[in-house]
């Protein structure tokens, strides 16, 4: 039975890919990072952004905690 990739796989498969086909430096760096992210996002899926963000939200407006 084949195992059906999801499209963030896809997604970081292709990236990796292309990472590999550049010479070492920060190009390729950047592609490798885009696929360890879209991994990342595909493992912990959107309840783990969904957890953070209310926290960097609130941060980022500028209001004080514990009014």
């Amino acid at each position: 039975m084949e195992r059906r990739l999801s499209a963030l796989e896809k997604q970081a498969a292709d990236a990796l890919r292309r990472a590999r086909r550049l010479p070492v430096g920060p190009a390729r760096n950047d592609l490798r990072q885009l696929a360890l992210g879209l991994l990342w996002l595909h493992r912990n899926g959107m309840d783990a952004l969904v957890k953070q963000r209310p926290m960097s939200q609130s941060s980022s407006d500028g209001e004080r905690v514990g009014q």
